[in-house]
């Protein structure tokens, strides 16, 4: 089990955009999409990249100057990311808003584990959750003085670099998911990798570094065509201090502090192409009529009854009676009125929710009644622009007045595959979701093997973690 001294931190980088930048200051409000994730905790990703022979001198002294320098010309297109989150202590000093100025920066931890064996941690099979913290950098809030206002400033990104000698290197990652979505960071993360490759293969000039900046789309921070038609940014920051000092409540009472770093173990399953169009052939024959039907639908639906179906097994009991839920979000920028870029840099989500009973859900008939919930879920919430937030001053308080333990959200995206990120070493060996450690959600990935495969990560208690992998695989086994 690892320690909070596992890692050595072998230098502390603040990495800045180049002088060059035109830009001195930049300031993002949060618009109403922003602000229904900034009391949440952050979002914590690992990326382990396999380099066998990679020694600690090669890695110090060419690795990572390579590194910082990509990163910092990747930041001039991603000034916010160099920025902080800015929140006034009370509503008569400003709003919240991400803000950049002349001089911020990134932080860098440069690390080295001896301590912790690599290929344990690019396994599949179930491993210590603790055993991976000590590789994620914090985001480290901080009081300050703002014009004679105290402000409340917390970096939106941190990045930390670990070299395990002779076996390769990991990347950690922590964001602010005030900053922006999935598609946002991933968006940021691929250019990194794209110049960082380049400048290791010592074939890049300047000509070369604007290329391929140009060809990854840079982000669009446009925001005023998002109308907060329904003062829904207000109600969602009020909403999110309510259910903070809620959820913090609960966390004491019941005493889980060290619940997610000693008591969980995290495991992927990967289910295959040919597995997921026999869930679907299943889903249509039992509900002919369903009105959405996807990858994701079956994959989530497949998941969740095996979740509610092995906690008997595990050793709880659960009566039939009792709501499970489930929700999930869905990106919207072709959806707005007007219509967002690809490109745009924020959040752009809407939420898709739904719940059953345990009893239906651990029937015969739980699979395809889970498929037709969140069918029905995701066509009701996407049929139309009036659809997409018509009941979103509830999200939160609907969250918060449920037992979290029959809830199962979804973090990642297959579209966003980070088995895809190549920063000079090959595909990586692992990719990990850490932040569902504390969240409880469900993690979904593309595969590293194949196209079309699905990897999903989940963090649970040992004896739970057992029950669902032997009800996970019977079922794909039986189709």
């Amino acid at each position: 089990m690892a320690t909070p001294d596992a890692v050595t931190v072998l230098k502390h980088s603040l990495v800045s955009p180049p002088s060059s930048v035109a830009a001195t200051e930049m300031s993002l409000p949060l618009t109403f999409l922003d602000m229904r994730w900034s009391h949440i905790s952050p979002i914590q990703r690992l990326v382990l990249y396999e380099v066998p022979q990679l020694s600690r001198a090669h890695f110090i002294e060419h690795i990572i100057p390579k590194l910082e320098h990509s990163l910092s010309l990747t930041l001039q297109h991603f000034l916010p990311l160099a920025g902080n989150l800015i929140v006034p202590s009370n509503s008569n000093s400003g709003t919240p808003e991400i803000r950049y100025k002349n001089g911020s920066s990134l932080a860098l931890i440069i690390a080295e584990c001896t301590t912790i064996d690599f290929n344990y941690l690019t396994a599949n099979h179930a491993r210590n959750c603790c055993d991976f913290h000590p590789l994620i950098p914090e985001l480290k809030p901080s009081n300050e003085d703002d014009s004679g206002s105290t402000v409340r400033t917390t970096p939106v990104l941190a990045l930390q670099v670990t070299l395990f000698p002779d076996c390769g290197v990991s990347i950690g990652i922590s964001n602010l998911h005030t900053v922006g979505d999935a598609g946002s960071i991933f968006g940021f993360m691929k250019t990194w990798a794209a110049l960082c490759s380049k400048f290791l293969e010592d074939n890049i000039d300047r000509d070369d570094v604007a290329a391929t900046l140009a060809s990854y789309s840079p982000p669009c921070y446009d925001r005023t065509t998002i109308k907060d038609t329904k003062g829904l940014g207000s109600i969602f920051w009020d909403q999110g201090v309510l259910f903070i000092k809620l959820f913090d409540q609960n966390e004491s009472s019941t005493d889980t502090t060290a619940k997610p770093m000693t008591k969980k173990v995290r495991r992927s399953f990967v289910i295959s192409r040919n597995n997921i169009e026999k869930l679907k052939s299943l889903a249509l024959q039992k509900r002919p009529q369903l009105v959405h039907l996807s990858s994701f639908t079956v994959i989530c639906a497949h998941v969740w009854t095996c979740l509610v179906k092995c906690r008997g097994p595990s050793g709880e009991h659960v009566d039939d009676e009792e709501v499970e839920y489930f929700c999930c979000t869905a990106d919207c920028r072709r959806r707005m009125d007007p219509p967002l870029p690809s490109n745009y840099f924020g959040n752009c989500q809407t939420l898709v929710r739904t719940n059953e009973k345990n009893g239906k859900l651990t029937g015969e008939e739980g699979f395809p009644i889970a498929v037709e919930l969140i069918g029905e879920g995701i066509h009701q919430r996407l049929k139309n622009n009036d659809s997409l937030f018509d009941d979103a001053d509830t999200w939160l308080p609907g969250i918060a007045g449920i037992n979290r333990d029959r809830l199962v959200s979804v973090a990642g995206s297959p579209r966003y595959n980070y088995y895809n990120l190549d920063f000079g070493w090959g595909k990586p060996k692992k990719f990990e979701f850490i932040s569902i450690d504390t969240s409880g959600a469900i993690s979904l990935s593309g595969s590293r093997e194949t196209d079309g495969d699905i990897e999903v990560g989940l963090s649970l208690s040992k004896p739970r973690m057992d029950a669902f992998a032997v009800i996970f695989n019977d079922r794909l086994n039986s189709l």
